[in-house]
């Protein structure tokens, strides 16, 4: 069976003809941005107005101890004055949830096919330019109780990210898989800890590089009441990436004018260069935290996370550095508004040469209001910064974007059966 067809086949869970609660609701989106510097570059060429349309449907199942959720959307996009970029994205996702008396297991998954510039975050890069990438996702997790107060969590992720032909060396096709298992366990009324371990391998579709990540950690939340809560995990990394490259076994001579290459073993010439394969490997150890503080008021909330971890990436082990704030406050019965904050460093692999190793700095804020116009039609208006250096080069990156969304979703009636 093709790997493709896994997220489809959640869909075919089988259900019994009992007292089941299905709903079908069509949803429609549609959006105007303004983006002045939309790739991120030093010298931008041009802004870019961007036009969204995004119909689409969600459909599932509820029942007493399982849920099945599915989303289909079609996103139409437009770049009013650079129409090469006009594109089409198809997203479809799927989640299943069965609830049992202490065991408690679900399995969810999405296909996208979508552009570069909406998938890819600054974990690799901002592409230089637009190509389509195929992503496919199926998590399995499970949750155990074994007390009242203990339980275990098992979890399981496998991706595949497949881009179209690109010279860009950040977007390599890969895929990813991840294992990992969870004590939980509920100290007191207050505090709660866990401990996790996880490992991972990220490999290259070409074969050039792989890389294994072997992540311990520990964490504890405190509630000092209903409304403000505190957590903090710390832990261990070990890496491995293995690369490989090819090397060249003739040596060029110059004969009567004429290139030639000699083998130095057998003294043979040959017309043309021959390659072998030659392997390195890198190991190393990081540390890997988070804290974060959460806060609500009676008609808002607030959060701030200082975190730190390790991603893998094309070039080896990449370590992220981020601090980040999130807001909300209802200003009225039907008037909201956020904010959201965020600084990142990107360090990349030490072992990578002066010309690739750009460490790089990311920060962004962007401010949100929405209107509950009626309870079928939501509208919103955001503005984000983003601004981006390089290090090596001291070049600095900076976007202004203005965004106008309509978000359309008819009330319909569940159907019983």
């Amino acid at each position: 069976m093709k790997k493709g067809f896994l997220v489809p086949a959640i869909l075919c869970i089988p259900f019994n003809c009992q007292a089941n609660d299905y709903f079908f609701k069509p949803i429609f989106s549609t959006s105007e941005r303004y983006a002045s510097n939309l790739l991120l570059r030093p010298n931008p060429q041009q802004g870019n107005w961007i036009s969204k349309l995004s119909p689409g449907i969600n459909v599932g199942i509820n029942r007493e101890n399982d849920a099945l959720k599915s989303n289909f959307t079609w996103n139409q996009i437009f770049y009013t004055n650079q129409s090469a970029l006009n594109i089409s994205e198809q997203l479809f996702s799927a989640d299943y949830q069965h609830t049992g008396e202490r065991l408690q297991w679900g399995l969810n998954g999405h296909y996208n096919n979508q552009s570069s510039l909406n998938s890819e975050t600054t974990v690799q890069g901002f592409s230089p330019t637009q190509v389509m990438v195929k992503n496919l996702s199926i998590a399995p997790t499970a949750s155990y109780s074994l007390t009242e107060l203990s339980s275990v969590d098992l979890d399981y992720s496998y991706s595949k990210s497949t881009y179209e032909q690109t010279r860009n060396i950040f977007l390599n096709s890969y895929d990813y898989q991840q294992a990992s298992g969870t004590f939980n366990h509920n100290y007191t009324e207050n505090d709660k800890l866990n401990a996790t371990v996880s490992s991972s391998r990220y490999k290259i579709s070409t074969g050039a590089i792989t890389t294994f990540n072997n992540i311990a950690q520990t964490g504890w939340q405190h509630s000092f009441s209903e409304t403000l809560s505190t957590y903090i995990s710390v832990g261990i990394n070990y890496s491995l990436s293995e690369s490989e490259f090819p090397v060249a076994q003739l040596i060029p001579i110059n004969m009567f004018g004429f290139s030639v290459y000699q083998d130095p073993l057998t003294g043979q010439f040959f017309d043309n260069q021959r390659y072998g394969t030659a392997n390195t490997s890198t190991t190393g150890f990081g540390g890997v935290y988070r804290a974060s503080i959460q806060k609500a008021f009676e008609r808002g909330s607030i959060s701030l996370v200082g975190s730190q971890n390790q991603t893998p990436t094309s070039q080896g082990m990449q370590t992220q550095s981020q601090l980040s704030a999130n807001t909300s406050y209802n200003i009225y019965e039907r008037w909201s508004s956020g904010l959201s904050a965020s600084y990142s460093i990107y360090k990349p692999p030490a072992q990578l040469n002066s010309q690739l190793n750009n460490e790089r700095i990311f920060a962004t804020i962007s401010p949100t209001i929405n209107w509950k116009w009626t309870p079928e039609v939501n509208v919103g208006l955001s503005y984000t910064y983003r601004q981006q250096e390089l290090k090596t080069n001291s070049q600095i990156s900076q976007d202004n974007s203005v965004q106008l969304q309509l978000n359309y979703q008819p009330q319909t009636n569940n159907q019983v059966k």
